[in-house]
C-alpha cells in the first residue's frame, strides 16, 4: 500500500502543475484603441463641418426673409409682380437683416444677396452659400413651395427647382 506522500506524488505527475494561465488582454486594448480613435475622428468631423451649418442655415434663412416679402406682397396684391428686387428693396423686407436684392438675370453674391424673379403667378429666388452652391426657392400661386440647388445663382435658374424639400 502507498503512503500519503507517494499519493501526493503519483497526483502531481498525473496532473502537474494546474495554477491557471494568465490571459492576454490584448483584445481589449484593440477594441478600447479603436474605439477612442474613432471618436476622435468623430469629434474632429462635427466641429470642421461646422461652419458649413452655419452657413447653410443663413441661406436658408435669407430665402425665408425673401419668400415673407414676396408673400406678403402676394396677399396685398394679388400677384407677384411687385415682389421683384426693386419691390422688395422698396418694402424695406431685407433692411433687419442687411439683405440687397438684385434681379433675375443677376447672380447672387453672397449670403446675404438675393437674385429674384417675379411675374403675376411665379416668384423665385437664388442665394449663394459659398462659390459654386446655391439654394433655390420657387413659389407659384396656389401650389406648394418647391425648392432646389445648384452651381448657379440666379433667380431664372431657381425657376427651374422642383424638389418638395432642400
Amino acid at each position: 500500500m502507498r503512503d500519503d506522500d507517494e499519493l501526493i506524488e503519483a497526483y502531481e505527475s498525473e496532473f502537474g502543475d494546474r495554477t491557471p494561465t494568465r490571459r492576454s488582454n490584448r483584445g481589449f486594448w484593440l477594441v478600447l484603441g479603436i474605439l477612442l480613435v474613432a471618436s476622435i475622428v468623430m469629434l474632429v468631423e462635427i466641429f470642421a463641418n461646422r461652419p458649413i451649418a452655419n452657413t447653410i442655415g443663413h441661406a436658408q434663412h435669407t430665402l425665408r426673409v425673401a419668400q415673407a416679402g414676396a408673400e406678403q406682397r402676394f396677399a396685398e396684391t394679388g400677384t407677384f409682380t411687385e415682389a421683384d428686387a426693386g419691390g422688395l428693396t422698396a418694402s424695406g423686407i431685407g433692411d433687419p437683416d442687411g439683405l440687397s436684392f438684385v434681379p433675375a438675370d443677376e447672380a447672387s453674391s453672397g449670403l446675404d444677396s438675393v437674385s429674384v424673379f417675379a411675374s403675376d403667378t411665379e416668384w423665385a429666388a437664388a442665394v449663394e452659400a459659398k462659390p459654386g452652391a446655391c439654394f433655390y426657392l420657387r413659389l407659384r400661386a396656389g401650389e406648394d413651395d418647391l425648392y432646389g440647388v445648384g452651381t448657379v445663382c440666379t433667380a431664372e435658374q431657381a425657376r427651374q427647382a422642383t424638389d418638395p424639400r432642400w
